[in-house]
């Protein structure tokens, strides 16, 4: 009789621990996800973008405008987006943004943040792409006042055209 008491009473300390972890893993979850997940939207974008400019140095900007449900392209030349491109890059706005700086007495030029060479604007805001960080490979974007570390995958596709 005893040895089936002590069987119980392991058995629901073991419970008890297993309750205990999940609880401390939901609660503890909760918590990290606050100000941790950053990504590029911002407010000032809106709910509804209607125009996009893609700027790669050397080549003509590219002009971007929303017509009902159809994204044309507007300049350099006048034709229908593809879908799809567009919505590669409106992926940007929601990557998960790992790090976030002010740039106050930071050296722009070392991280390729200095000229813009390339970037995208969304209604406007614009997001400056620097160097790739082959470490963590992630790259530094410039947005208004603030630095970004990004696992981004639209610099190939804007620097097609």
């Amino acid at each position: 009789m005893t040895s089936s008491n002590t069987k119980r009473l392991l058995l629901n300390l073991v419970l008890l621990a297993v309750v205990g972890a999940l609880i401390a893993f939901v609660v503890l979850r909760k918590e990290g996800t606050g100000d941790l997940y950053k990504t590029l939207y911002d407010d000032s974008i809106g709910n509804d973008a209607t125009e996009l400019i893609i700027h790669a140095e050397g080549h003509e900007d590219v002009v971007i405008q929303r017509d009902g449900i159809v994204w044309n392209v507007i300049k350099p030349s006048s034709f229908v987006a593809d879908k799809e491109k567009v919505r590669q890059l409106f992926t940007l706005l929601s990557e998960n943004a790992e790090s976030s700086y002010d740039i106050k007495d930071k050296d722009l030029a070392s991280y390729g943040l200095d000229k813009d060479n390339l970037s995208v604007s969304f209604n406007g805001v614009k997001m400056i792409f620097g160097k790739f960080n082959e470490v963590t490979q992630q790259r530094f974007i410039l947005k208004g006042d603030r630095m970004y570390l990004v696992s981004e995958t639209v610099s190939g596709l804007m620097m097609m055209g």
